[in-house]
């Protein structure tokens, strides 16, 4: 059974009845470039809005390059962020990561920085994953923290800066 309509195919099951759906929402982008300078004086910075994102898939498009995804329907939606953020300073205390969507604000991580830091590269990577119910039309976003700093000095670097979510049900 394949359900269409005169332009699009919305089901596709195979000989093996997995089903696909082409035109579930589905976005995968990552970090063009490095994003200098964006946090570290308790700046609360929205992920993309320097240094856009480049997509490697929005199967519905429903994800903007500047870090904000929309919902098209009402539903549950897995959504996964990993960043990797260097350039830290000594006095760095506190580092916080959100997903932020329209229903409500996710808490990511909260880390010491300069206690969490890979030795030698003064980097951080970390991540999240979580289940968010969003209604059609919400959007979400990631939100990144850093304070104890003079300055804003931490850079988002484009290897292990990424957002993705997908439609569960």
């Amino acid at each position: 059974m394949t359900t269409v309509n005169a332009v699009n195919t919305y089901i596709v099951p195979t000989t093996n009845r997995e089903v696909t759906a082409p035109s579930q929402p589905c976005f995968l982008g990552f970090l063009s470039g490095t994003d200098s300078n964006v946090t570290g004086a308790g700046t609360a910075y929205t992920v993309g809005t320097n240094t856009a994102f480049t997509e490697i898939y929005d199967q519905n498009s429903d994800f903007n390059t500047n870090g904000t995804f929309t919902a098209p329907v009402t539903g549950r939606y897995l959504l996964n962020m990993s960043i990797q953020a260097d350039n830290f300073a000594v006095g760095m205390n506190q580092c916080v990561f959100d997903i932020v969507t329209s229903n409500r604000t996710y808490l990511g991580i909260v880390v010491s920085p300069i206690a969490a830091v890979n030795a030698g590269t003064n980097d951080i990577v970390f991540g999240s994953s979580l289940v968010a119910d969003m209604d059609a039309a919400d959007t979400a976003a990631c939100l990144l923290n850093i304070n104890g700093g003079v300055g804003d000095t931490v850079d988002l670097e484009t290897n292990g800066t990424f957002f993705s979510g997908s439609l569960l049900c």
